[in-house]
């Protein structure tokens, strides 16, 4: 089942990416001689595509085999009933959304915009919220997502996932990152600030489409990689709005990662802080009590039954153990492990592409 689904994604394009290698004479005249040539030629290309196909079954089938997919517990009784001083933590005053509008493309189902307008509350930057928003053009309602970017903003894989989603009848709503990023911060309270400050921002961005006619609001999911996956993680805690979520390589506690992480941006910004008097133990603790806005401290508020989860077995970036952590605080939701680092978990783009889409279809009774 994992590789009909990895190949009724992948080969059409690998098949449409190669079928024009064979080699074709294009004249006024052809030659019993080019004939000849042009029949040899696209043997060749047979024999190619041939070699390039079973190259690419043969890694699928490795990719594939090296994965473990584990349902929801069974056992789970639900998440637990958010309190209303978290509520309020999260609440920011409302607004007559007025956005600026400008068109970045168009495709055959779908139109791509630019959403600009300003947060109602600034904790950290005074960015304005950014939307890249993937429209579909058929009129009608429907299920839409939130993809949130990785560190280094919206990047190939946010742009895969939204081309993907939006081909297949989803609006998709990919929210920038502000310019300051968390590796900038200079205290607890900085970092608690600009997650805080990510799950106003995404909440708003929920406002903005709830408001729009062609969004379903009782279909609504977010998404995201890494950081991103963090900071969904977040928002699907924190607004009841989200029905469902896949997070690809989130973990926590923050402070564990920031300790434990080989990611070299993350350890040299710690090492500015350790010094005779500073250890490593003390960084964990601060950051253990200041930052609220934790995926693990957040987990048991998400509902596990909606919620698909990713994880990197040899992840040095954001460790394993931290993403099993994460896994234990939520419930146990439906979880596939992969046999990759971090950085080489793209090699799994297009499964996890479909696997997150047959999960959300599910959770949003679609066929």
């Amino acid at each position: 089942m994992l590789l009909k689904k990895f190949y009724s994604v992948v080969c059409p394009h690998v098949i449409s990416c190669y079928r024009g290698t064979s080699i074709v004479f294009c004249g006024p005249m052809e030659t019993k001689d080019n004939k000849i040539e042009r029949a040899r030629s696209k043997s060749k290309g047979h024999i190619i595509n041939k070699v390039i196909l079973s190259f690419i079954f043969a890694a699928a089938l490795m990719l594939l085999s090296s994965c473990a997919h584990y349902q929801c517990d069974p056992d789970y009784a639900g998440p637990r009933t958010k309190p209303a001083e978290m509520l309020e933590y999260y609440s920011y005053p409302k607004q007559d959304i007025e956005a600026e509008v400008a068109i970045k493309g168009e495709k055959k189902k779908y139109i791509i915009k630019r959403i600009l307008f300003p947060s109602t509350i600034n904790l950290y930057g005074t960015d304005k919220i950014k939307i890249d928003y993937y429209q579909q053009k058929k009129p009608g309602k429907y299920p839409t997502v939130l993809i949130l970017p990785i560190s280094g903003g919206v990047d190939f894989t946010v742009k895969s996932f939204a081309r993907y989603f939006a081909n297949r009848g989803f609006n998709c709503c990919a929210v920038h990152n502000r310019k300051a990023e968390p590796e900038d911060t200079q205290s607890a309270e900085e970092i608690e600030n600009y997650f805080r400050q990510t799950v106003l921002d995404n909440r708003q961005a929920l406002d903005f489409l709830v408001t729009r006619e062609e969004v379903d609001p009782n279909k609504l999911g977010c998404l995201g990689l890494s950081l991103g996956a963090i900071k969904a993680c977040l928002l699907a805690a924190v607004d009841e709005r989200l029905k469902c979520c896949s997070l690809g390589l989130a973990g926590g506690s923050l402070a564990d990662i920031t300790v434990s992480s080989g990611e070299k941006a993350i350890k040299e910004s710690v090492k500015k802080f350790v010094k005779d008097d500073v250890t490593y133990e003390d960084i964990h603790k601060e950051l253990t009590e200041k930052i609220k806005t934790d995926p693990l401290k957040l987990a048991p508020y998400i509902d596990a039954r909606g919620a698909l989860m990713y994880i990197a077995s040899f992840d040095r970036v954001v460790p394993r153990k931290c993403g099993d952590k994460l896994r234990e605080a939520m419930g146990k939701p439906e979880t596939i492990y992969l046999f990759a680092g971090h950085y080489t978990s793209f090699l799994f783009l297009p499964y996890a592409e479909a696997t997150s889409l047959n999960f959300f279809k599910k959770k949003f009774d679609l066929k």
